[in-house]
């Protein structure tokens, strides 16, 4: 951290700052010096920009523009911010697309939603919002919304223009007498979700893919600034319903840092518990995805049942199976009842009685491992490059788990290793999903046996520690926090004003926005036949990639 913090020190700054433990925080004085430091700080071995998170200071006349640095091997991460002339015209700064290629999308994003101009940017087209969208900058804070949505039939209209005029377009740039097209992959596909893949093809062959994404964007960054700290909870973890728990861990955490609220031991071992059965719930959903996508359904349907017994668990506890906003800045929204562990017991005996055959009929299938040992393979650079995470950086063999980079809850209490596949193709990250199941399985068993010990000696009181309180009024502030999400790395950056009721600004940053990006990396060169096959091994969810 002193070669870092000695680097950043070079540079006109107004602060630079230790933030945390793996963690420098610092501003520019000036935009002019970020291409430069960006250099500097590559060099040094930060080869990841995990997001661009800007946020627009309506009275000081600011937009400020957070970057997020990141070294996966040596666990040193930057948090650096400039400021730019809030007017459109003005606001403008250099791109680092050019030198991080993970920023493409999330600088895309940053200049479609807050208007912001990344000079030199390889494609800086708009993402994410519609055409009724195009020319206006949504998450401004003098954007009006409900000016906007009184001509919704008007916008709905230049939507299906916007898409006539596209195909009309591809006529007339594609040689008729070639074999070359344009497909539209989703967003109705069986296997795509509401995502649009225009495939531009050569017969069977990709030449390239244009990932369209947005169709189910629901502007969360935007809604949770109309919540109060706690109601944010229910937008928060619609992030993505098949793990909603660890987004709303994460978001937690950061209201917590601001509220200098330290939660109880036991409220920390419920969140992992909790946390591990999402993650057992949303992968048992990516391993029967990854045999749904080439049409093979019956791994589905098996891992639907065994999926049920832990869902029977959250409902116990929360009155819900999936939206179980069980949760909430100061510790989980409910007590424990020990009986409920009844429950997850019987989930915990499905499982160990299941997975032999399970691991022996599809794991090991060879007609599977032929299929996907050597498609869509990501190199340990490409990793770093695009800032990729979760189960798709560890099949590539980067040791990368936010659990144990940056332990939160009561992961620095548990015993977890790094679980890795070497080869980076779609079968090891079937693996992956596969091995980490199995991981959580353990660390649930750990969590599980851990309360039951420290409640039947008295050390833990299952209904009255759940909970502390937390201050409906904030102070001025921000914090960033991260989670090992079920696909990866999700960061929360909450900034609060002064004497505030709900939160001026949250970023949410989630893994599946930077494994899209990737399809083109993986599908160029490749058959049709691959997509679905290559798409569902990146474990995507529409719910995170459009938030």
């Amino acid at each position: 951290m002193k070669n870092l913090r000695k680097i950043v020190e070079e540079f006109s700054c107004e602060y630079v700052e230790n933030y945390k433990k793996i963690w420098i925080k610092a501003k520019l004085n000036s935009k002019n010096d970020l291409l430069t430091l960006a250099n500097a700080l590559k060099k040094e071995g930060l080869r990841s920009l995990s997001t661009v998170s800007p946020t627009d200071f309506l009275e000081d006349h600011i937009m400020e523009v957070n970057y997020f640095f990141e070294d996966l091997e040596t666990k040193r991460n930057l948090w650096l911010k400039i400021d730019l002339p809030r007017k459109v015209e003005e606001c403008k700064v250099e791109s680092l697309t050019p030198l991080f290629p993970s920023a493409a999308w999330h600088e895309r994003e940053a200049f479609s939603m807050f208007g912001v101009e990344f000079l030199h940017h390889p494609d800086l087209r708009d993402i994410l919002k519609s055409e009724d969208f195009r020319g206006v900058y949504p998450f401004r804070k003098d954007f009006d919304w409900g000016a906007h949505e009184k001509n919704q039939m008007q916008n709905i209209q230049q939507i299906v223009d916007a898409f006539k005029k596209e195909q009309e377009e591809n006529e007339i740039e594609l040689d008729p007498d070639s074999s070359e097209t344009m497909l539209n992959w989703g967003p109705t596909h069986p296997a795509s979700g509401p995502i649009r893949l225009r495939v531009h093809c050569d017969g069977e062959e990709v030449i390239s893919i244009d990932p369209d994404i947005g169709y189910v964007w629901r502007a969360l960054e935007h809604l949770v600034t109309k919540k109060d700290f706690v109601g944010a909870i229910v937008a928060v973890e619609r992030l993505c319903f098949m793990d909603n728990i660890n987004s709303m861990v994460g978001y937690c955490m950061a209201v917590e840092e601001i509220a200098d609220v330290k939660i109880t031991p036991f409220a920390s071992w419920m969140r992992v518990l909790l946390g591990e059965v999402a993650r057992v719930s949303s992968h048992f959903m990516g391993l029967g995805g990854f045999f749904n996508n080439i049409g093979l359904h019956t791994l589905g349907m098996w891992n639907m049942d065994t999926r049920e017994f832990f869902l029977d668990f959250l409902e116990s506890y929360s009155g819900a199976r999936i939206a179980t906003a069980s949760i909430e800045p100061g510790g989980v929204r409910y007590g424990l009842d020990m009986s409920m562990f009844d429950e997850l017991q019987k989930a915990l005996d499905k499982f160990d009685t299941t997975v032999g055959e399970v691991e022996a009929i599809f794991v090991k299938n060879p007609t599977m491992k032929l299929r996907s040992d050597n498609v869509g393979i990501l190199s340990k650079e490409d990793v770093h490059e695009f800032g990729l995470s979760g189960i798709v950086a560890r099949a590539s063999g980067v040791k990368t788990d936010i659990r144990i980079d940056e332990p939160y809850a009561a992961y620095d209490e548990l015993d977890l290793k790094y679980i890795t596949q070497e080869g980076g193709s779609a079968n090891d990250r079937f693996m992956m999903l596969f091995r980490d199941i199995k991981q959580s399985i353990e660390i649930i068993k750990q969590a599980k046996f851990h309360i039951e010990k420290a409640v039947a000696e008295g050390e833990m009181n299952p209904t009255k520690d759940h909970m502390v309180k937390v201050p409906k009024k904030l102070p001025k502030g921000e914090a960033i926090s991260r989670v090992e999400w079920a696909r990866g790395e999700v960061l929360m950056h909450l900034v609060t004003e002064e004497k505030a009721k709900s939160p001026y600004r949250l970023k949410m940053r989630a893994p599946s926005f930077n494994h899209t990006m990737m399809l083109n990396h993986l599908l160029k060169g490749r058959t049709l036949s691959d997509i679905p096959l290559i798409f569902g091994s990146l474990y995507i969810c529409q719910g995170d990639l459009d938030r």
